[in-house]
């Protein structure tokens, strides 16, 4: 059954109609989404404006002239306003233009043209290599010595903001598509009916005979009338290709049919011979006829062979030499070459240097062809060469012999079929053609002049396959890499809990080494903040949720595209960058010796009035973190003081009965167990409750308002020398695997725990679920780091606390 027109790929004159009233409709809407995208970025710029603008104000409001100058006590609502965008980095500064810097980055762009005032100025600009939006804003305050302006520059990466121009353009410009589709249904209707004339002429067009090539007749529409003639053209060159098949099957019929009858007459005459030396003339005439009709055929053969292969997918990777060196070593089997001088040349071509996308079998054919030619047009003691060179970004394959030669004037016709131009040595005349089809199926370039030899030069020019070599010498390296990696890690994590899991990870790739390097919480981060890109590690941890939080928001970290079923709670990520992977509340250890479960505390009100009423017993008797030497420490007094104004009347209350301070929670939990300590507070709960847990008579505490929770967060700096692997790791920590065994190997808590709970800490937070209350991983944490800011608060806290001699 052959094919109808319908069956066939390509477009129906309708379909073109419609796709150019669909260009028609493509070109305004193109016009409208520039207008679209215009409206789309002001109104994500507005959006963005007014959080930038809140925040600068929130700042100004909190600038003030004291004896040494202006300042500023920074808000907390400020950074938290920029929170509420959840992906971009923050950068601030507050100065006294011409005068001094009060506090934040003092390196942030000025706008170009842009003049101090009241109101807010927005401008666009690059900071650390990364695109910035940022508000400028100024506010004359009154001193001593007349009116001033202090200034505040408040920005924020524009990643948030590009998404949401992007969102408002995507949902804008699917309503254009949906209207324009809807137009364009209307638009097929009317061309439907208007062009039904042409469905009658297909019909006609299907119903005729396949060997029917006579012209299609009938008196078609205006609009249609060229097509119809290129029809008929075309009818009319498809009766002519055909004609040309057919006599082609003929010639190949008339030679094998002229060279069998040749054979047979041959022998007929040997038959009829009368003597031995007669018959033995004739047979030899018939064996040499026999020796044509074979090459004829298998020529022939060779010939629908390569017309055929050009035609499949079966290029491959070909390397010309080892090619080359299969070929010649055939050849040299042949009884004929024994007088031949056969060689070959490769001009020191370097292994790889010689591929080709090509058929081996058809190039092996061609040349066979060249070499079998040149041995039948050429002396018996002919000499024949093989070249292979390159240069280009090509390979040029050349024979050269010491035959006759073809004329200038016969190289035009030399490649076609049945064309012989030797009377001498007539052949089939399909040695060069079958040349000539190889060339065209490799898009090679085939060049027939005179040889150095003097003799026939026959050319093909190849593409060389330069991006296969390189790719294979890009897999081996990659390879080779990948047999032997280091993990380096950096973190503020006791090796003892981390352990656990570095030995699960390299339990599943036997092949990768960790290096685990262990340091307290500020000084990682100080360590990170001055390292140069190559040296960095490949993984950073630490319980200092607000050192990582600026330490990713200097953009010294790079995303992370982590799995679906490994992705912390929202309040545990930010940017996609920075990933928490445990639950670590802050909580009471306490001495059963010198407080009983039913006198603690149940809130941080409950508390101050219980040490207050206790002063006495309890002085020099109470610990917590050393705030300048401990980030952890640090990160939860910060948090405790925006709970309310018991938080600072906590902080005096301790601070009069002789606060004593410690480095870390194993520490503290020891000072209580000696009972030089009634309780410490704020220590992290997964590390107190491991150490608590073989000593009877101290206990693990949380209170009923609140109780503050980090989390452990790591991140993969930009500069990692193994970030693939350093990826695997953190989602190894985020699967279920891996917070299994952070449940049941290390004292740590897991962000996402599974199953019923095990250990005491897991049922007391079981028990007192809705109390905890998450340390977000956002900007606003960068709050209580303001130089300014951090200064205010530990000074606060000093004037508090009563030296413990």
């Amino acid at each position: 059954m052959y094919p109808t027109m319908t069956d066939l790929p390509g477009h129906s004159l309708q379909r073109r109609l419609l796709f150019s009233m669909a260009a028609g409709f493509a070109i305004l809407l193109i016009l409208i989404s520039l207008l679209l995208w215009t409206y789309a970025r002001s109104a994500a710029n507005r959006t963005h404006d007014l959080l930038l603008a809140g925040a600068a104000l929130s700042i100004l409001e909190r600038v003030s002239i004291g004896s040494e100058g202006a300042t500023v006590d920074m808000p907390y609502s400020a950074l938290e306003i920029l929170s509420l965008n959840p992906v971009d980095r923050v950068q601030y500064r507050v100065f006294v233009p011409g005068k001094a810097e009060i506090t934040g980055s003092e390196d942030l762009p000025f706008p170009a043209h842009g003049t101090l005032s009241a109101e807010p100025v927005f401008y666009d600009s690059d900071y650390r290599g990364a695109g910035f939006r940022f508000v400028l804003q100024g506010r004359r305050l009154n001193d001593a010595t007349g009116a001033e302006w202090v200034a505040v520059q408040v920005g924020q990466t524009v990643e948030e903001r590009a998404a949401q121009q992007w969102s408002f353009f995507l949902s804008g410009l699917i309503g254009l598509g949906a209207l324009s589709l809807i137009g364009l249904g209307f638009v097929w209707l009317a061309i439907r009916s208007s062009l039904s004339p042409l469905r009658q002429i297909a019909g006609d067009l299907g119903r005729r005979a396949p060997n029917d090539l006579s012209p299609v007749e009938g008196a078609p529409p205006r609009e249609i009338r060229e097509l119809f003639d290129a029809i008929n053209g075309f009818i009319t060159r498809l009766d002519h290709s055909r004609n040309l098949t057919e006599t082609f099957i003929a010639d190949v019929a008339h030679q094998t049919r002229t060279s069998l009858s040749a054979l047979q007459g041959h022998l007929a005459l040997a038959v009829d011979a009368e003597d031995f030396n007669g018959m033995r003339a004739r047979v030899d005439r018939a064996h040499r006829q026999a020796d044509r009709t074979v090459r004829l055929t298998n020529q022939l053969l060779a010939n629908a062979m390569v017309i055929h292969r050009s035609d499949q997918a079966s290029m491959h990777a070909v390397a010309l030499k080892a090619l080359v060196r299969d070929c010649l070593g055939e050849s040299l089997k042949d009884s004929r070459m024994r007088k031949i001088a056969l060689s070959f040349e490769d001009e020191g071509i370097l292994p790889g240097r010689d591929l080709i996308l090509g058929d081996a079998l058809s190039i092996r054919e061609a040349l066979r062809n060249l070499i079998e030619n040149a041995v039948r047009h050429g002396p018996a003691d002919n000499t024949v060469t093989i070249t292979l060179a390159e240069g280009d970004d090509k390979v040029r394959l050349s024979v050269d012999d010491a035959g006759p030669g073809i004329s200038d004037r016969d190289l035009a016709q030399a490649t076609e079929r049945f064309t012989s131009l030797s009377d001498k040595t007539r052949g089939s005349g399909l040695g060069l053609s079958i040349v000539k089809a190889v060339a065209e199926g490799h898009d090679a370039e085939l060049i027939l002049g005179q040889s150095s030899l003097g003799g026939l030069n026959v050319t093909m020019v190849f593409k060389r396959l330069v991006a296969s070599f390189l790719l294979v010498l890009m897999l081996g390296f990659t390879g080779t890499e990948a047999r032997a990696q280091t993990l380096r890690i950096y973190s503020a994590t006791d090796t003892p809990a981390m352990q656990p899991l570095i030995d699960a990870f390299v339990a599943s790739a036997p092949e990768i080494t960790v290096e685990y390097v262990e340091f307290q919480t500020i000084g990682l981060y100080q360590r990170l903040r001055d390292s140069a890109p190559d040296d960095r590690p490949d993984i950073v941890i630490s319980s200092a949720m607000d050192l990582q939080v600026d330490l990713v928001n200097r953009g010294l970290a790079q995303r992370v595209s982590l799995p679906v079923d490994a992705r912390p709670p929202d309040w545990a990520t930010w940017r996609s960058e920075l990933f928490g992977f445990t639950f670590e509340p802050a909580a009471v250890v306490y001495d059963r010796r010198a407080i009983s479960a039913s006198d603690l505390p149940v809130n941080h009100r409950d508390l101050a009035s219980f040490v207050r009423e206790h002063e006495a017993r309890l002085h020099g008797r109470i610990g917590s973190y050393d705030l300048r030497d401990s980030g952890v420490g640090y990160l939860y007094a910060s948090q405790d003081s925006l709970q309310g104004p018991q938080a600072q009347r906590l902080i005096e209350v301790l601070g009069r009965a002789g606060l004593r301070t410690f480095c870390c929670t194993s520490e503290m939990v020891e000072a209580v167990a000696r009972g030089e300590l009634a309780f410490a507070v704020n220590t992290i709960g997964s590390y107190a409750s491991s150490l608590v847990e073989d000593i009877p008579h101290l206990g693990l505490h949380f209170f009923e308002d609140y109780n503050l929770v980090m989390t452990r967060t790591a991140f993969v700096p930009a500069g990692s020398r193994s970030p693939e692997l350093a990826t695997s790791f953190i989602t190894f920590l985020l699967s279920d695997r891996g917070q299994r065994a952070i449940a049941e190997q290390t004292p740590l808590v897991p962000i996402r725990p599974k199953g019923p709970a095990t250990t005491d800490i897991e049922r007391l937070i079981e028990e007192n679920r809705g109390t905890f209350l998450p340390i977000k991983l956002t900007p606003a944490l960068l709050t209580f780091l303001d130089g300014l800011k951090k200064q205010d608060f530990l000074s606060v806290w000093d004037m508090s606390l009563i030296a413990w001699p």
